[in-house]
C-alpha cells in the first residue's frame, strides 16, 4: 500500500531567491485566473484535458511557467470548476426537495483565485538533495536553486 506524507517546510532563501519565488508563485496564479476566464467562457469547462489544450501554450508564453507548471493550472482550475458544477446540481436538487428556494450563485462570474499557493510535483519541480537541501524550479525555470531547511 502506498503512504503520502506530506511535510511543511520553512525554507532559509537568499534575497534573490526570495524574489524567484515571488515571482513564480505571483506567475502561477495570474495563470489560474487566466485559465479560469478562459474556462468560463467556454460554457464553464470543466475538463482538465480540453482546458489545457485551450490554454498551454498561451501559459508557457505568457507566464512563463515551466512545463508541468503549465500542466497544473488546468488541472487545478478544472478541479474548482468541477466542485462548483457539484455545488449547482445539489442546489437544484435542495430547490426541488424544498430544502432552499436560493439559487446557488458560484458560477454566475469566473472562479478569482487570489492565493499564492504553487502546485510542485515531486521530481519535476523539487527534489530532496543531501544536507538538508531542496532543489526547487522557479519562475525563470533555467534557474534552480538549491534551499536550505530549518
Amino acid at each position: 500500500m502506498k503512504q503520502v506524507i506530506t511535510a511543511k517546510l520553512k525554507l532559509k532563501l537568499t534575497s534573490e531567491q526570495k524574489q524567484s519565488v515571488r515571482q513564480t508563485t505571483l506567475a502561477y496564479r495570474d495563470a489560474m485566473n487566466y485559465a479560469s476566464q478562459v474556462a468560463f467562457v467556454n460554457n464553464k469547462l470543466s475538463s482538465a484535458v480540453k482546458l489545457q489544450k485551450l490554454v498551454y501554450y498561451d501559459i508557457r508564453e505568457k507566464f512563463n511557467l515551466p512545463a508541468q507548471m503549465s500542466c497544473n493550472v488546468p488541472r487545478q482550475v478544472a478541479a474548482t470548476y468541477k466542485s462548483l458544477w457539484t455545488k449547482v446540481k445539489q442546489n437544484v436538487n435542495n430547490i426541488k426537495k424544498g430544502y432552499t428556494k436560493k439559487r446557488y450563485k458560484g458560477l454566475d462570474q469566473a472562479p478569482k483565485f487570489i492565493s499564492r499557493t504553487t502546485t510542485l510535483n515531486y521530481q519535476r519541480d523539487y527534489s530532496f538533495k543531501t544536507n538538508r537541501a531542496v532543489s526547487l524550479n522557479t519562475f525563470r525555470w533555467s534557474d534552480c536553486c538549491t534551499l536550505r531547511w530549518l
